[in-house]
Order: C-alpha cells, then sequence, then structure tokens
C-alpha cells in the first residue's frame, strides 16, 4: 500500500468511524427530542438559523479551505488567518445580536430575539477553532477533530435532553449547537498545542483570498437558495410547517453526512496532493463515488420504504405529516449523495472561480424550484426541491467531469448496478410488510430495517458490484496490517 493510499485510508477511518458514531449518537438525541418538544420548537429554531448560518458564512469567507489548498504554507499565513477570522466572530456576533428584533419582527415571533442572541455564541468560538482544526485537516490529521466533535456531541446532546425533561422548549435545541462548539474548540486547543503569533501580513492574506474569494461566494450561493425553502416556508405558512420541513431533511441527511459528506471532507485534502496528476484525480474520484452510492443508495431507497413505520414508530404520532415529505426528499437524497464530492475536484485542482461559476447557474433553478412549490405549501416546496436538485445535480457533475475527462454516461452507468439492488431492495421490504401487520410500527420497522440489510447484501454478492470488492479489500488489508 502506498504511503499516500495510507494517509488517506487512516483519515477515512477516523473521519468516517467518527462521524457513524457521532451520528447515531445525534440521532439518539434528536430522536428524544423530538418525542419531547413540537413541530414548532423545532421550527422556531430552523428559522433563526436561518440567518445565524448565513452569518457564519460570512465569518470563514473561504479561507480555511485556502490554508487547505496551498502548498507551501507558512506561519504567517495561519496567524493571518486567525486573527481576520477573530475580528469577523466577534463582529458577527455583535451584528446577529443587534439585528435579533428585527428578524423577530419579519417571523412575527417574538421569541427569536433572545434566540438570536444566544446562538450568535457560535461565531466567535468558530473563530478560535478554524486555523488549528484547519492545521489538523491539512495534515489529515482527523483523529483530533473527530474526537473534538464525538465529545462535543455527547456532552451537547446530554445538556439538551436535561433541559427538554426539565420544560425548557425550545432552549434545549438552541444551546445544543453553542454548546457542541465550545467543546469541540476547548478540545481541539487542548490537544492541537498551537498558539497564534501577535503577526498579520497582507501579501498573505491576499495570497489566499484570490482562491477562498470563490470558494465563499460559492458557499453563500448554496446557503441561501438552500435555507430558502425555510425562510419563505416561516413566512407564509407557519413555525410548524418549517419544523416538519427540518426534521424531514435532517433524517434524510443523516446518511448523506455519515457517508458522502465524509468521503468529502478527505477527498479534497487527499486530491490536493496529487492535483499534478489528472489521471489519478479521476481514478480516485470515480472510487470514491461509487463507494459512496453503495452505501447511500440502498439508505435512500430504505429509507423511502421504511418511512411510515420509522416515524410513527420512532418520533410518534406528532410527525405523521412528515411521512410523505421524508419520502420525496430521499428521491433528491440518491442526487445528492454523489455530487456531494464534485466540489473536491473543483477546490483539488484551483478551480474554485469555475465553482462558483457552476453555481451562478444552478443555484437560481434551486430558488426557482423552491419559489414554484410554495403555492402547494411545504409538500410543494419539497416536490419542487426534489426536481431542481436531479437537474443541478446533473449539470454539475458533467461540468466537474469534464476536468478529469469523465463524461457523465460514464460516470451513470458505473452506478447501475448499485441502483439495480437499492430499488430490489426497497422492493423486498414493501413486499413483506402486509405479514408483518400486528406486531406494531416500531417492530415492523425493526424488521424490515434487518431484512432489508439481507437482501441487499446479497444482491450486491449477486450482481458483482465492483465498489463492495473495493470495501472488503480495504477492510481486508486494514485488518491484515493491524
Amino acid at each position: 500500500m502506498s504511503e499516500f493510499r495510507g494517509r488517506v485510508l487512516r483519515a477515512l477511518s477516523w473521519s468516517a468511524g467518527g462521524k457513524v458514531i457521532s451520528q447515531v449518537i445525534s440521532m439518539g438525541f434528536g430522536i428524544a427530542l423530538a418525542r419531547m418538544l413540537t413541530p414548532d420548537d423545532f421550527g422556531l429554531v430552523a428559522m433563526m438559523m436561518v440567518f445565524t448560518g448565513f452569518a457564519g458564512l460570512l465569518m470563514d469567507v473561504g479561507l480555511g479551505s485556502a490554508l487547505v489548498q496551498k502548498d507551501n504554507i507558512e506561519e504567517i499565513h495561519y496567524n493571518t488567518v486567525f486573527w481576520v477570522n477573530l475580528g469577523l466572530g466577534a463582529g458577527l456576533c455583535a451584528i446577529v445580536s443587534t439585528l435579533s428584533p428585527l428578524i423577530a419582527d419579519f417571523y412575527g415571533r417574538e421569541e427569536l430575539v433572545d434566540l438570536g442572541r444566544v446562538l450568535s455564541i457560535q461565531f466567535v468560538l468558530g473563530a478560535l477553532a478554524l486555523v488549528p482544526r484547519q492545521r489538523l485537516v491539512k495534515d489529515l490529521s482527523f483523529q483530533v477533530t473527530v474526537v473534538a466533535d464525538l465529545l462535543g456531541m455527547i456532552i451537547g446532546g446530554s445538556a439538551a435532553v436535561y433541559l427538554a425533561v426539565e420544560g425548557f422548549g425550545y432552549w434545549a435545541l438552541a444551546l445544543q449547537p453553542v454548546i457542541l462548539r465550545f467543546v469541540a474548540t476547548c478540545y481541539i486547543w487542548g490537544v492541537a498545542r498551537w498558539m497564534p503569533a501577535i503577526a498579520f501580513s497582507t501579501s498573505a492574506l491576499n495570497e489566499l483570498f484570490g482562491f477562498s474569494f470563490y470558494v465563499f461566494a460559492t458557499n453563500l450561493l448554496r446557503f441561501a437558495t438552500m435555507k430558502a425553502d425555510k425562510l419563505l416556508a416561516g413566512k407564509y405558512i407557519g413555525g410548524e410547517s418549517v419544523g416538519l420541513l427540518d426534521k424531514a431533511q435532517s433524517m434524510m441527511l443523516f446518511p448523506l453526512q455519515n457517508v458522502s459528506s465524509t468521503v468529502g471532507s478527505v477527498m479534497f485534502p487527499a486530491l490536493s496532493l496529487i492535483q499534478s496528476d489528472k489521471k489519478r484525480v479521476r481514478k480516485v474520484y470515480m472510487r470514491s463515488t461509487q463507494a459512496i452510492a453503495l452505501l447511500t443508495f440502498p439508505m435512500m431507497a430504505g429509507i423511502f420504504a421504511v418511512a411510515e413505520n420509522f416515524v410513527l414508530g420512532v418520533l410518534g404520532e406528532q410527525w405523521s405529516e412528515m411521512i410523505p415529505l421524508l419520502q420525496i426528499l430521499c428521491l433528491a437524497g440518491v442526487a445528492r449523495s454523489i455530487v456531494t464530492v464534485t466540489g473536491s475536484i473543483y477546490l483539488a485542482l484551483g478551480r474554485a472561480k469555475l465553482q462558483f461559476n457552476v453555481n451562478l447557474l444552478t443555484r437560481p433553478i434551486a430558488l426557482a424550484g423552491v419559489v414554484c412549490g410554495l403555492p402547494w405549501g411545504v409538500e410543494g416546496i419539497v416536490i419542487g426541491m426534489t426536481a431542481v436538485t436531479w437537474i443541478n445535480s446533473l449539470i454539475t457533475l458533467s461540468i466537474a467531469g469534464r476536468l478529469i475527462d469523465l463524461s457523465l454516461l460514464e460516470l451513470m452507468a458505473s452506478f447501475f448496478r448499485t441502483a439495480l439492488a437499492s430499488a430490489l431492495m426497497a422492493a423486498g421490504i414493501l413486499l413483506i410488510e402486509p405479514q408483518l401487520q400486528g406486531i406494531g410500527y416500531l417492530g415492523t420497522f425493526f424488521i424490515q430495517v434487518l431484512a432489508g440489510m439481507v437482501i441487499y447484501v446479497l444482491l450486491a454478492f449477486v450482481l458483482r458490484i465492483r465498489a463492495l470488492t473495493d470495501i472488503l479489500d480495504i477492510l481486508t488489508s486494514q485488518f491484515s496490517k493491524s
């Protein structure tokens, strides 16, 4: 095994293992909170996070990604970015706190005044952790960031459950991310052993900003259109609809965060190391997306098939209106799962400007889908989002593929067997559902999940899906080394 492959696999092992554990814990806390709180509680926090998330993008302005991508990085670059980000974080904290009353007036919800002020604390905490975290990411030292996020997840989630039990309502959801960020920041500073110097260089900032500006602009475009659904729903449909939409999206995104985002977070620094070898980048990208599809396609198909039993059995009757939303979003999730890592190609090859230009085309289409669906309520929004997700994904995959001489047809054809196995698995667990009547929603859900796993694994072997062989080879080599 080459040194590069070994470093990437170790990074993937830590990132994937930590992400799976933290997301399972997060889902456990999320289910517990969903059973104790109302959709309106979730919607209230989601409405404010539209604005705090937008401000959070302004805090980084892409400098963190620029630190990872740049060769021959020096301490002056790290110090400059640290002080710039700390200033931005403190400034945004003050701005959001000041504007919270206006945001509350926009939605017509007075509770958002104090919520905004508490959530804005995250800006300062995030600014403090950015540079130490990116230094670790650049070296593919994901073990520290994984442990930091895991500790934050456990402590923040535990505190949220305690607050919900004590009757604090939406405050349990608002304080959870603040506590998570505080714990993670403290851990990273304690382990990274990096201290900023009182140093600043305008030339160093300019070197990074040429790349970071387009990363920032791209993220800004994406965020604005991705959060437009909650902004418009909160304004015109109400907090409960926002809560249903937010929870459906979080359930759909759960497997994507565990798989696609995990691989993507490692692929960017990994591909940056081999950016001069286009053929090698193409090979790594193809194998990565096929491995992602092997895991995410059956997850999306499975969630679609078990949505009713999952929602009613696990979350409770108060979330019943979420069932069709979750099923529709699973169709969007298939496309999102394989398009996630395309950003790694743009960034690793230094084509951040092209990525921005692509988003200038795709993001207005995404916004149009939300606006067109708004007259039909939250279901209309979800249908519109799903349709434009597929349109935009095909555009993005096609353009990114040209950078590494990969056609869209070739890429999509590589997913055929995985998609077929996933569809057959979903059909299988739907067919056995009538035979499980009488054991309740929760019992039916667990049996369907187990049956789906068995069916899919058997189909993967029968259809000889190549990604399965790749994953088994990696696991075998890793275990033999240990």
